[in-house]
């Protein structure tokens, strides 16, 4: 299993996106992207807070329990982050999404809150795995608005779930299996929101490098106009991986 990691701050004053890499090299592992979201610096304060958390849930995975452990995970540093904007008036109000994969070897489990995004590329098509938590995610879901009309809609960047806001959150999570070759993307709203998904399939069908598709994805997403935070996570499963 091979992965890469770029972020750029965009045409931002800050960089409010953080990310979770595993601090070792056997399964399970833990990936992770945060979009923080609270104004000045209290968005960056969120993400981070929101990793610090599960670095810590990263080196206690029972085996058997992950799918439960996950969600509990992301609930605790839910409580955690809200915790922290309640103590300290300046912080009051900040949030963050989250998009996590754990890597089980041939299987996954992918959790989210928000609107930052995980896909599967499986050498063909591009499968969106998670399903963002944004008002127009609810408009195309409820057959309102197309997908290309969402990807412009004047209210894109309100999501309806975020980490921190409240007490007590519910992630989503999906467990799935992938084959070797195929490529998990982690990525924050800089990215999905700016880069055609059609794009994104065309740079991770090239034989390149993870670390070359991620450059080429970023400064897809700056061209394009993106003004906001970008961080992406590409992980590849390779011949000979399992659990």
């Amino acid at each position: 299993m091979k992965y890469a990691v770029k972020t750029d701050i965009g045409k931002r004053i800050h960089n409010e996106d953080s990310f979770l890499l595993p601090e070792k090299s056997d399964y399970p592992m833990l990936f992770a992207v945060a979009d923080g979201m609270g104004g000045h610096a209290a968005g960056a304060v969120a993400s981070s807070a929101l990793i610090d958390e599960l670095k810590a849930f990263d080196q206690k995975i029972e085996p058997g329990r992950e799918l439960e452990q996950l969600r509990q995970a992301v609930e605790n540093a839910n409580f955690g982050v809200y915790q922290k904007s309640e103590e300290d008036r300046s912080l009051h109000g900040m949030g963050t999404t989250l998009v996590a994969a754990l890597l089980l070897g041939t299987k996954y489990i992918a959790a989210n809150v928000g609107d930052s995004r995980m896909y599967c590329f499986d050498g063909t098509s591009l499968d969106t795995v998670t399903t963002d938590h944004s008002l127009v995610e609810q408009l195309v879901l409820a057959g309102a608005i197309t997908k290309e009309e969402a990807r412009v809609h004047p209210q894109r960047n309100i999501i309806t779930r975020a980490v921190g806001v409240s007490p007590v959150v519910e992630p989503d999570l999906f467990e799935r299996d992938w084959q070797a070759g195929d490529i998990l993307v982690l990525c924050s709203d800089g990215l999905h929101g700016a880069v055609e998904e059609d794009d994104i399939v065309s740079v991770l069908g090239s034989d390149r490098s993870l670390e070359s598709m991620c450059d080429i994805l970023v400064q897809l997403a700056l061209d394009n106009g993106g003004t906001d935070n970008i961080t992406l996570i590409l992980i590849q499963l390779e011949e000979g991986d399992a659990a």
